[in-house]
């Protein structure tokens, strides 16, 4: 059973390995081969997994026979088991590593082999994440909160040992090549990602408890049992160990192996979509959470008798803002500060962060313009005797309205109208492509959601119609129906609008006519402050972006090229050889010097 998994991972690694060589381009290294290199490291793997699973079985059974002769005798098939694997795993891990070995000496460029690079950061994720597992364990039985078990030391020992292992090596075959460098990033931001999540559960849990701690006694009458309002119980020692742990994982990953690592786009993606991102996300959806708690009991209809009921998720509420607003404030500090270097991945990472505020605004706002169109729409048209009976039916759905507009208005007006600012300062916005993107999706989004409610309307006009039911009880039982349709229409238009001034701001593109070659290639230009105008005409006349590195320099002079030089540069570097350019710009002009990542 062990067979079917390990076997499946072993064709997950060689189809990573093919989809990243084919990502980078990379024809086959010189050395071994790549099947040769697929058999050495693919059974190393899988023979490691079994190896690594017999050692835990053995430590936990030694460990386990200090609790007694009768934990002794029940683990006589855990013993056979374990030596099985072992004696099975470890010579046969041990014979393709020293192959794979031998290979390195023969050949020194198998260091920087793609399937190497797989098989160690894949056993380093594989062996970080169990033995984290086995960590927390650790503590919290240390901490009192757990009986003791063999699997408490097996885990963090073995595969401790495995993850030190392959740390070593990875050491000294420092990445050389741009799908090393991917591969690397990809376990160091994983990794770190997994740590800080761990770190925020515990954190959670802790504040969450504290703050219960101090909300009970307050508001709550109830009779608690003797030791009930102790701080130190099983769920706080469980939520300690997780946010050591986890601190731990995320600071060494984070502090420690990705410092320095600014010009990375899975960097980017690990700060804006997963850390700043889900910190905002889990501010805003807890203040709405509280506001419209507050909404509720103020002019809404209560769910719960008395205070103590009603806010009683107000310590949730406080662990959730305070871990959240650690997590976004902290890494939104960082994307600033790295911000200031002009790295373009950081660059175009906070403007798809900013679109993607703005639709979150953006929805919720529109949400909340629905429920209060529904509610007016309710209250002036004539209601059936059965809504009379509920003359106070629109209270809650007003604290709903209320509170998605009080979020979602200043929510996605902050954001939009930085984004709509840059737009008009210059050209480099409007044809961004995180700026199409939202702009196509939100049309299509408000185009669907229009024709569902048209659609809906309609068909509950045509059976009241046929039925010989109509009256204007058909306004109040699509009333829903009828604030989104007017909302999605509303969002259709001004987008549509927006969208329009985007192409009309838009230089109108060159006729093929000149004989001009396209560029198809990734350019980047040193230059000065001074040189930006430029750097912007290039960008209309080429259609691709170009990177700017600033000369630091201060006798670099900006040049004056005519649309002729222009578009002679624009013919050098199409006939450059490789797929890289660097361009220097000086008094003299624009020199194009091909290169390529080694």
């Amino acid at each position: 059973m062990l067979i079917i998994p390990l076997l499946l991972i072993g064709v997950i690694i060689a189809v990573v390995v093919v989809l990243v060589r084919r990502r980078s381009g990379v024809e086959d290294e010189p050395g071994v081969g790549t099947l040769r290199r697929l058999y050495y490291y693919g059974l190393s793997f899988v023979a490691l997994m079994f190896s690594a699973s017999g050692a835990v079985m053995l430590v936990d059974y030694v460990a386990d026979s200090f609790g007694g002769p009768e934990i002794l005798a029940r683990g006589a098939t855990q013993l056979a088991m374990a030596l099985a694997l072992i004696l099975v795993g470890v010579p046969i891990w041990l014979f393709h590593w020293w192959l794979a070995h031998q290979a390195v000496r023969r050949f020194p460029s198998e260091t920087r082999a793609l399937s190497r690079k797989v098989y160690v950061y894949l056993v380093l994720a594989v062996s970080a994440a169990l033995g984290a597992s086995g960590l927390v364990s650790l503590l919290r039985w240390l901490f009192g909160g757990d009986s003791f078990n063999g699997l408490h030391l097996a885990f963090p020992l073995v595969w401790g040992a495995v993850w030190g292992f392959h740390w070593y090596v990875e050491k000294q075959e420092v990445p050389r090549n741009e799908a090393g460098d991917f591969i690397r990033r990809l376990y160091v931001y994983g990794t770190s990602l997994y740590g800080l999540v761990i770190l925020l559960v515990g954190l959670g849990v802790i504040l969450r408890h504290l703050s219960g701690q101090a909300y009970d006694p307050i508001f709550a009458t109830q009779v608690l049992l003797p030791g009930q309002r102790s701080l130190w119980n099983g769920a706080t020692q469980n939520a300690l160990a997780l946010f050591l742990v986890g601190g731990l994982f995320w600071w060494w990953h984070w502090h420690r192996v990705s410092r320095g690592d600014i010009d990375s786009v899975l960097r980017q993606v690990y700060l804006h979509l997963f850390a700043i991102l889900g910190g905002a996300v889990t501010v805003i959806a807890t203040l709405s959470i509280v506001l419209f708690r507050l909404l509720q009991w103020a002019l809404g209809e209560a769910d719960s008798a008395g205070a103590a009921d009603q806010f009683r998720f107000l310590p949730s509420a406080v662990a959730a803002l305070i871990s959240g607003g650690a997590l976004w404030g902290y890494h939104w500090a960082v994307v600033r500060q790295e911000s200031a270097t002009g790295v373009v991945e950081s660059l175009a990472a906070r403007q798809v962060y900013r679109y993607l505020l703005a639709a979150l605004g953006l929805g919720t706002l529109a949400a909340g313009l629905v429920i209060l169109l529904g509610v007016v729409i309710g209250v002036i048209v004539p209601q059936s005797g059965q809504e009379l009976l509920r003359a106070e039916w629109w209270r809650n759905p007003v604290a709903s309205a209320v509170t998605l507009l009080l979020v979602g208005a200043p929510l996605w007006g902050f954001y939009w109208s930085g984004v709509q600012r840059d737009a008009g300062a210059g050209l480099l916005e409007r044809s961004a492509l995180s700026r199409r993107i939202f702009i196509y999706l939100v049309l299509g989004i408000a185009v669907l959601a229009a024709l569902g409610n048209l659609s809906a309307l309609l068909f509950m006009f045509l059976r009241d119609l046929l039925e010989g039911q109509l009256s204007g009880q058909l306004v109040q039982d699509t009333k829903w129906s009828i604030g989104a349709l007017l909302i999605a229409g509303a969002v259709s238009v001004y987008y549509g609008l927006v969208l329009r001034e985007d192409r009309r701001a838009l230089p109108a593109p060159e006729e093929p006519s000149t004989g001009t070659p396209p560029v198809r290639k990734a350019v980047i230009a040193l230059a000065t402050e001074a040189d930006r105008p430029l750097l912007r005409r290039m960008e209309a006349q080429f259609g691709i972006p170009v990177r700017f590195w600033q000369r630091l320099d201060p006798d670099a002079e900006a040049p004056t090229l005519t649309d002729e030089e222009l578009r002679a540069t624009q013919e050098r570097i199409a006939q450059a050889p490789g797929d890289r350019v660097l361009l220097t710009i000086d008094a003299s002009g624009v020199r194009v010097v091909p290169y390529r990542e080694v």
